[in-house]
């Protein structure tokens, strides 16, 4: 399977993504991961390489498939604040994180489409300063069109978003393919690719109990189902001192 910059780390290490509540239902409902054509991400930087096109022996030239990549966003870092409070940010609505595996990923991309594997990836994030994303981008090389070299690509980004430490899901498919929205559809089983699900901070702790039976009948996950607790105030011991008439 093709795992890229993941030499020093293992594909069975955990990841997740934060999503409204909503969206995982469907996901369990209609057992179909959804992946978006990269124009629709935030960062106007990705897909830089495939926007910008190229020139070859003095002839300007465009990549026809440039919106042929979709793929889907996962953070390594099991413990960030700002990972909740960029994709969990309305305390009015409702969220959940859902948690992975590379390889479980992967394996569910890979086997929606067994006749072409070779474009189905899942890579690690290397975040570069924009002097160095423009020197590789003008590297003294040959045109190489293989969709390794382009999802690798889709894999840098500016340090300024290092904090995120993702992970993405890329699969070179047919534009044709995805829906109005550029969304592209294809069918997993989210009981086996989904290892755990979190609520966010925001929720009310006195209904948790039954915000968490209506999470698992509504998904019908058996798997562990948590909240997560990084707003919570400290469940601490108040500390003891002496006075100085005590020490007398």
């Amino acid at each position: 399977m093709n795992f890229l910059n993941f030499e020093n780390s293992d594909p069975d290490q955990h990841i997740y993504r934060i999503m409204p509540e909503a969206h995982v239902v469907d996901l369990f409902a209609s057992r179909r991961n959804v992946l978006s054509r990269i124009d629709n991400w935030k960062d106007k930087f990705e897909n830089f390489q495939l926007k910008l096109g190229g020139v070859l022996d003095g002839e300007v030239f465009n990549y026809t498939f440039a919106n042929d990549f979709v793929g889907q966003c996962w953070t390594r870092d099991a413990y960030s604040e700002a990972m909740w409070g960029i994709y969990a940010n309305n305390p009015a609505k409702r969220y959940l994180r859902i948690r992975s595996t590379p390889r479980k990923l992967l394996s569910a991309l890979v086997d929606a489409h067994p006749q072409v594997a070779q474009d189905c990836f899942m890579g690690k994030v290397v975040y570069r300063s924009e002097s160095k994303l423009i020197a590789w981008l003008h590297r003294p090389e040959r045109l190489r069109l293989s969709a390794v070299e382009f999802a690798g690509s889709l894999l840098m980004k500016r340090r300024a978003f290092r904090h995120e430490r993702e992970a993405r899901l890329l699969y070179l498919g047919d534009a044709k393919d995805q829906d109005e929205d550029g969304l592209y559809r294809f069918p997993v089983n989210p009981h086996t690719m989904i290892t755990q699900i979190m609520a966010d901070p925001n929720r009310d702790r006195r209904s948790w109990i039954a915000d968490k039976k209506a999470i698992a009948e509504a998904t019908g996950y058996k798997g562990t189902i948590k909240r997560s607790k990084i707003y919570d105030p400290p469940e601490w011991q108040a500390p003891s001192y002496r006075s100085p008439q005590s020490e007398r």
